[in-house]
């Protein structure tokens, strides 16, 4: 049976920290400011580009829609982070299957992937669950649109609170290391995760 490796998508893969930040600087708001209130909105399910407006709404004097629309598109156009386009040729050169399971819309992750699409056999998303991340719910709907064996899956992010506590519970979990958190077993690149499938 082929290993199975799923991947968060914004933060791991791409660099969300990049788009988000720069936006916002824009008004001179503190994108950690902006992801208390992300982690808050997720909680509810509706599309995520309009949590992403709402949570802009939340932190700028004078929203509008033109800006919501703005943002939510600098948000789509978040780019890879170096090491993830090597990761990822190395992995599509081995017997592993890839998957996606973000909390977004088919929509954004569109324009995200533009051009990438081809390295993954699954992308999931929370439009595909009605469930986001953190709950277990939306990794156990997306295994089960997999229709895959827990036991063969890895799943890697670079967060504990958005993926890794919850998804420990259902497989094997791997930290990608881009921030200050911790976990059982880490990787600082993305090529590096090769050496656990060996």
């Amino acid at each position: 049976m082929k290993k199975i490796l799923t991947f968060d998508l914004y933060g791991t893969l791409f660099d969300w920290n990049y788009s988000i930040g720069n936006f916002l600087k824009l008004f001179n708001i503190n994108i950690h400011e902006f992801f208390k209130i992300e982690f808050e909105e997720i909680k509810n399910f509706r599309p995520y580009s309009e949590i992403l407006k709402s949570c802009l709404n939340k932190l700028v004097k004078d929203y509008n829609e033109d800006l919501g629309d703005s943002f939510v598109l600098s948000f789509a156009k978040s780019p890879p982070f170096p090491d993830t386009l090597i990761g990822l040729k190395l992995l599509k050169k081995m017997n592993v299957k890839l998957g996606i399971i973000s909390n977004t819309e088919k929509r954004l992750i569109k324009i995200t992937l533009s051009g990438l699409e081809n390295f993954f056999d699954w992308i999931i998303t929370a439009e595909d669950t009605g469930i986001y991340k953190p709950d277990i719910g939306a990794f156990k709907k997306a295994y089960d649109i997999m229709n895959v064996n827990l036991k063969d899956v890895i799943h890697v992010s670079a967060y504990p609170n958005y993926d890794l506590a919850t998804a420990k519970n259902l497989v094997r979990t791997v930290m990608l290391k881009r921030y200050n958190y911790s976990w059982d077993e880490e990787i600082r690149y993305l090529s590096e995760i090769i050496k656990i499938l060996i």
